[in-house]
């Protein structure tokens, strides 16, 4: 008995670690800078359908890799809800700061929206197999399509590693915020070249 309770406390101490500091839980949420700030573009008005999160990534304690073929949670550091929660209220409040956006559910129905973004999220973590160059690991894909149409206008996914300064999770949070504004940015440059793609045979 001696023995496993010696066992537990060497790996609560290994997992702790990655946290800071030791042993005092750490809550967090996935947000976009208050700054940022888009170009307006040809969007319409645009629901989230969607946000899924991949398993093993998709509860709310932090999730790092710690070799080739292994993943380890740490008890002491969760997000302030699931993940596609977090993820699905920060791209709405994304959209409704460029765009009159509305949410899915918000009035019964999206039949306002002229488009509909799914986002399936495919990797949400802090990589450290490599101790000396820790990153934080998002990899998204963002599905656009045209309201009542089965078929995406635009899809693509966009990945984000980025070396941490010290691995904590804490810089494991602000590499996910910092990359998902850096995708949202980048989305919007895409989707304005497909929405004005898709335009110009009609304006000839």
């Amino acid at each position: 008995m001696r023995r496993e309770a010696v066992t537990a406390l060497v790996v609560a101490s290994a997992l702790s670690c990655l946290s800071r500091p030791a042993f005092v839980p750490q809550l967090f949420t996935i947000d976009l800078p208050p700054e940022h700030a888009s170009p307006a573009g040809r969007w319409g008005a645009v629901a989230v359908r969607r946000v899924r999160v991949a398993a093993p990534f998709d509860g709310r304690e932090l999730v790092y890799r710690t070799g080739p073929y292994r993943l380890e949670r740490d008890p002491y550091a969760t997000l302030a809800a699931s993940p596609s929660a977090l993820l699905a209220e920060a791209l709405r409040s994304y959209l409704g700061q460029v765009r009159s956006a509305r949410e899915e559910g918000e009035a019964g129905d999206r039949s306002g929206a002229e488009l509909l973004l799914d986002v399936d999220v495919r990797e949400l973590s802090g990589d450290f197999v490599h101790p000396e160059r820790p990153e934080g690991v998002i990899v998204v894909l963002f599905e656009v399509f045209p309201a009542r149409a089965p078929s995406p206008l635009f899809r693509k996914e966009y990945a984000r590693r980025t070396v941490l300064s010290h691995r904590t999770a804490d810089a494991v949070v602000t590499a996910w915020n910092q990359g998902l504004a850096e995708m949202l940015a980048e989305l919007e440059r895409d989707l304005d070249a497909a929405l004005a793609g898709r335009a110009a045979p009609a304006e000839r």
